[in-house]
Parts: C-alpha cells; sequence; structure tokens
C-alpha cells in the first residue's frame, strides 16, 4: 500500500466537512472542537509504534469520535464518494446487461468491454471521479477496488461480473476511501513507527478493520440484489452504511 501521510495531516482549524464533499450541505456544522485529532493520532502512534496494549479500534474509536466530530457529522464528508460508488454501481450493472453506458463526462463506457482490465479501471476511474479535490481519492479507490473484486481478471467482460463480485468491489471501494481518509488524518503519528515493515503491517491491519466493518453493513443492504437501484437509491443505501460503520466505530 505504501500511503501513510509523511506530513502533519489536517489540523483542528481544518473544516470538519469540506464543503465541495459535503452530503448535506443545507445543514448547518458544528465548529470544530480545539485538538479533536490529539486523542486519535496518541492512539494511532501507539499502534504506529508497535506499543503494547496499543489497539486500531481504539484510535479508529477517537477518529470517528472526535477527529470528525461524530456519527452526526462524520459520513457527511463523503458526499463525493456516495455519487461516484453509485455512478460505477449503476454503470457496471447497466454494462452487465449489454447496453450503452454514457459515464457523467460523456464518455461511453461500453467501449472499454473487451479491454485490459487495468486500462478499463483506469479509464473508470477517469470518467467517474469528480472534478474537485476529491478526484484523486476516489480515482484511487476505484482502480485498487476492481484490482482488488476481479484479481484473476485480464480482460473486461462485465456480462461475467455477478452480483458477490459487484457488492464486493463497492465494499472494497468504500474501504479504500476511508483507508485514504484516515491515514491522512494520522499525519506525523506515522513518524512512531519503527520500521517499514511496522509500517506496511500497521496499514494492512487498519484496511481489514474498515473492511470487515464496511462489508457488514453494505453487503446485506444489497444482498437481494442490485437489479433495479436508482443512482439515489444506491447513494442512499451507501451513506446508511457508512452512518452505521461511525455508530459502530463510536461504541
Amino acid at each position: 500500500m505504501g500511503t501513510s501521510a509523511s506530513g502533519k495531516g489536517p489540523n483542528s482549524r481544518s473544516p470538519l466537512v469540506p464543503p465541495h464533499a459535503d452530503a448535506n450541505p443545507n445543514a448547518p456544522i458544528p465548529e470544530p472542537a480545539p485538538q479533536r485529532f490529539r486523542s486519535f493520532r496518541t492512539e494511532f502512534g501507539r499502534v504506529a509504534a508497535g506499543a503494547a496494549g496499543a489497539s486500531l479500534r481504539s484510535a479508529v474509536r477517537e477518529y470517528a469520535r472526535e477527529a470528525t466530530g461524530g456519527s452526526t457529522v462524520g459520513p457527511r464528508r463523503f458526499g463525493t464518494a456516495y455519487v461516484a460508488g453509485a455512478n460505477l454501481a449503476q454503470a457496471l450493472n447497466q454494462l452487465r446487461s449489454g447496453g450503452p453506458v454514457q459515464g457523467p463526462t460523456g464518455v461511453d463506457l461500453a467501449q472499454l468491454r473487451g479491454q485490459p482490465i487495468d486500462y478499463a479501471a483506469q479509464e473508470l476511474a477517469r470518467a467517474l471521479a469528480p472534478e474537485n479535490a476529491d478526484a484523486e481519492m476516489v480515482a484511487n479507490a476505484i482502480q485498487e477496488a476492481v484490482a482488488e473484486a476481479l484479481p484473476d481478471v485480464e480482460v473486461f467482460d462485465p456480462a461475467t461480473i455477478i452480483d458477490d463480485q459487484l457488492i464486493h468491489l463497492l465494499v472494497e471501494f468504500f474501504s479504500r476511501i476511508l483507508f485514504q481518509e484516515i491515514t491522512t488524518a494520522a499525519g506525523d503519528a506515522w513518524n512512531k513507527s519503527t520500521s517499514s515493515r511496522q509500517t506496511t503491517r500497521v496499514e494492512a491491519d487498519l484496511l481489514e478493520l474498515i473492511r470487515v466493518t464496511m462489508d457488514k453493513h453494505l453487503s446485506p443492504r444489497l444482498a437481494n440484489g442490485l437489479a433495479g437501484f436508482t443512482r439515489e437509491q444506491f447513494q442512499a443505501i451507501e451513506r446508511a452504511a457508512v452512518d452505521d460503520v461511525w455508530r459502530e466505530w463510536e461504541s
């Protein structure tokens, strides 16, 4: 992975929800608490250092509860991800049925059929990433999700993608989004790591913790099939799952 932050990360004056990414743009946002990252980074630094008794779950609890403002605020930050995830799900659903699919940027995604899977993932990411500060985060998550959900595929053939693979892909997409956010928020707590091997281990453990929680709350909501959902319905399902992730992490 190698995505751990080398800088200091956001500070307490950074907005809890960037305006471009707010899933509830008309709702008021509370003022960020002073030193809202302190407890999270302290706990995360102990994990990075391999301290006895250190717990990623404790660090993630502080991230959800303090650093992001809790479950009523934190999930709002992923508005662009909800849109991109819904667009990705609907596009792949339509491609599976064999029809033409026009991406948000006007690109005919049906042209990706038969292309190498890496190229198709790159072009899906290019077509579905937002034109704002979250573009790189979303594009990375799409490409990584395709690689994880379709690991043995060489040629992009949407007709062969089954529901379980598409659900896996969406779980992985949001896991990668949250992973990028948390590793960035950890900032210079990563400097507590004793070696590159330890950093890689912490990254892998964090991603797996996120995956397990995301799968628990998103997969059941899609278990009866993905056909027929509108973009708005996909977004509502994604948001409800992330809300539940935050509530679980807070507790």
